[in-house]
């Protein structure tokens, strides 16, 4: 009989509990629940930055190409490859008998350069009149004006290396259009004072002058039309961008430099993002031979310019190898949340466990600006001095559930250790 008894009750006080923890813990249970979260840690803010390292070739600013279309005018070279030359200096002698048909072809190609001169800017007027108000674009004329003084005793104003930044702003095709056409009438006004520079030049010595101060990089004697390519003395550097990092590079961002040479990292900005498919060049085959990387499409490089703060004329060569980095995101007193902490994530939204002021964990939505280092960099969400929880059972929950958190501890400084006498750890042990 006793035995049976037992056993029953046994039986009874199981079920009992059983049923108690269902309807205490169970999914569907009314009663609060506290959830033990381990992790945790109060947002702050910060500046972040988003940097896209690349490889970069130093180049020069300025080159200004000379022509002459008849070999026969060409009576004596004086430069070579090389050669350090002045604004006004002579680069050839002309044969007097034949310069006359090349001033004439000069001539002619002058008064062409001065119609599409007009017919840009032209358009130019067109387009800015047309654009929406408030959305122009910040121009920045750099210009080189030298002198040189001819054999009669006139001053000619070399007006070369007219190196125009465009800063277009992405509101459109107008942005992209001007910018276009100021760049065209900044290549232009370059040819054009090449033109008026030898036009200027007395018939009585006619020679091939150079209209700026740079160094000769080229004198092509062999293939018609006869030319000599003249680099400025000031350099740049020239990268190239992949297409989908082509997406984030923008005018006026800013660059740190480093280079063998240079001492310490120098700052810059970009100054051009081409929007073609870059050419075969000297600096793009160098750049591919730096970085060798491929791509599903094969022509999609884009050329990026950067100018320095500093100038690095004679300091570095052309065509010297440098390491930049282009800062292409920036959050200044933003909140930044280690990526795993984030859930829900799908491109710039997503979502993490905030802890309320009444103690439960709530899913906060999250807008995410970029992401960098290993944290995803916020805009809106969480603000700085908030409790930000990691624990994933807290996504099961239909409501937000209450929690409770370890006490914050403090480990000690190890080489503080070191220096303190074991008879105090002794003593603080039977102190406890």
């Amino acid at each position: 009989m006793n035995k049976f008894f037992y056993i029953a009750l046994s039986i009874g006080i199981a079920a009992f509990l059983a049923t108690n923890a269902l309807l205490m813990f169970g999914d569907k249970s009314i009663l609060t629940k506290d959830v033990y979260v381990s992790e945790y840690e109060r947002a702050f803010s910060h500046t972040y930055t988003e940097d896209l390292p690349k490889e970069a070739v130093m180049a020069p600013l300025g080159t200004n190409r000379i022509y002459i279309q008849d070999r026969e005018a060409i009576e004596q070279w004086l430069v070579a490859e090389g050669d350090t030359v002045t604004a006004g200096s002579e680069l050839a002698i002309l044969n007097e008998a034949e310069s006359e048909d090349q001033r004439s072809i000069w001539e002619s190609e002058r008064t062409a350069l001065q119609t599409e001169r007009r017919e840009v800017q032209s358009a130019l007027r067109s387009l800015e009149s047309s654009r929406p108000r408030g959305t122009s674009p910040t121009t920045r004329n750099a210009t080189d004006r030298q002198t040189t003084t001819n054999d009669d005793g006139n001053t000619v104003e070399l007006d070369i290396n007219v190196s125009v930044g465009v800063e277009v702003p992405q509101d459109g095709p107008y942005a992209a259009a001007i910018a276009q056409a100021e760049q065209q009438l900044a290549a232009i006004d370059s040819r054009l004072a090449v033109l008026d520079a030898q036009l200027d030049r007395s018939t009585s010595q006619p020679a091939l002058i150079s209209p700026v101060d740079g160094i000769v990089a080229r004198v092509n004697k062999d293939t018609e039309p006869l030319s000599v390519d003249v680099y400025s003395h000031e350099r740049m550097l020239v990268t190239y961008l992949m297409e989908d990092q082509w997406l984030k590079v923008e005018q006026q961002d800013l660059v740190t430099v480093q280079a063998e040479g240079l001492g310490t990292a120098i700052t810059g900005t970009v100054s051009f993002v081409s929007q073609l498919p870059a050419q075969e060049t000297e600096w793009f085959k160098a750049y591919r031979a730096l970085d060798p990387k491929e791509q599903v499409n094969p022509i999609a490089f884009y050329e990026v310019r950067i100018v320095t703060d500093e100038a690095i004329a004679d300091v570095l060569p052309y065509g010297k190898s440098a390491n930049v980095s282009i800062t292409v995101n920036e959050a200044e007193e933003a909140v930044g949340l280690s990526e795993k902490w984030v859930f829900n994530r799908l491109e710039d939204q997503g979502a993490a466990h905030v802890l309320t002021p009444e103690g439960y964990g709530l899913d906060t939505p999250l807008t995410i600006a970029f992401d960098t280092g290993g944290k995803a960099v916020l805009t809106d969400g969480v603000a700085a001095g908030e409790l930000v929880l990691h624990e994933d059972k807290l996504k099961d929950f239909a409501s937000p559930p209450a929690v409770f958190l370890p006490f914050p501890s403090e480990r000690p400084d190890y080489e503080y250790a070191k220096s303190v006498n074991w008879r105090y750890y002794v003593e603080y042990l039977f102190a406890r």
